[in-house]
């Protein structure tokens, strides 16, 4: 994802005014139009409707605003804490990322705080695209990322571990009803796997959640977990996510969704930054070995 387009689309979606909008931004309006049009693709959803009243949001534009603005918010911290260790007299950070989130993000967190023995800050960065981790990765940006195994091109993974895929949808819904026929699908869909030896959707869909319909028709990919947990309960959705990830959704909604194990799994990599500082490398081993462990 470029961050410039996420940036229009915050912009944007504060004025409501594409005139507006494109002088703050200091670019034309079909320029604005372009980078709104590649976060639409990039999401598979509308961001604004733009009718008689004017420019407004989508539903779906209104829930991203926010995540849009945090993310915004983290890249830019995360812009200034890099300039930050540059400086000779600068705290040491390491700067960790998964394409999903970390589950017990917090007890890791604390973890890596008792077993350290440099002063040195452990940042995780979640929901980030396998294009933009690998992007940062290996210009130094990122020290660690943990992403799925068929998606791993150049880099040799550091550590391995497995992830068993769970199918997760509404409570009394009709996939309840007819767990034998979702598990026909669920089985025919590993077999084809298996004897093709390729990735599909639902296994690219742990670096962005796929979300499919009554006909398993892909009705969109997010990397937001409220985003998808709204489509299995409001529209009756279905995604295949790796079971620990149960752990990240809140534990309101929990009641409202139903869990159907399958015999799929998937191999997560940590891989490490080609260029990773030296007084780093015990820091990151030590995160590497939380992560297996966990």
């Amino acid at each position: 994802m470029d961050m410039r387009n996420l940036k229009a689309f915050i912009v944007l979606a504060e004025t409501l005014n594409y005139h507006k909008a494109s002088q703050i931004l200091h670019i034309s309006q079909p320029a604005l139009t372009k980078k709104i049009n590649a976060l639409e693709a990039l999401f598979g959803a509308l961001l604004f409707s733009r009718g008689p009243h004017g420019t407004r949001l989508t539903d779906f534009g209104k829930k991203t605003l926010e995540n849009a603005q945090k993310l915004l918010g983290h890249f830019e911290q995360f812009k200034i804490q890099v300039h930050h260790d540059l400086q000779d007299d600068a705290p040491h950070y390491l700067y960790a990322s998964s394409c999903f989130p970390i589950y017990d993000s917090r007890k890791m967190e604390e973890q890596f705080f008792l077993s350290r023995q440099e002063k040195v800050t452990l940042v995780l960065i979640t929901g980030l695209p396998f294009e933009q981790q690998m992007s940062l990765l290996n210009s130094g940006l990122l020290h660690i990322a943990i992403v799925p195994m068929p998606l791993i091109s150049s880099l040799t993974p550091k550590k391995i571990f497995t992830e068993k895929l769970v199918c997760l949808f509404k409570k009394g819904s009709d996939w309840g009803q007819s767990l034998t026929e979702l598990n026909a699908k669920i089985a025919s869909l590993h077999q084809l796997i298996n004897e093709n030896d390729i990735s599909i959707d639902s296994t690219n869909g742990i670096n962005a959640f796929s979300i499919y319909n009554n006909s398993m028709n892909l009705m969109l990919r997010t990397n937001d977990i409220m985003v998808m947990i709204e489509l299995i309960i409001k529209r009756n959705g279905v995604s295949l996510v790796p079971e620990k990830i149960i752990h990240s959704i809140p534990s309101q909604y929990l009641d409202s969704l139903e869990m159907l194990k399958t015999e799929m799994e998937i191999d997560f990599g940590i891989l490490w930054s080609p260029v990773i500082d030296y007084e780093l490398v015990g820091e990151a081993e030590l995160f590497s070995s939380l992560i297996d462990n966990m």
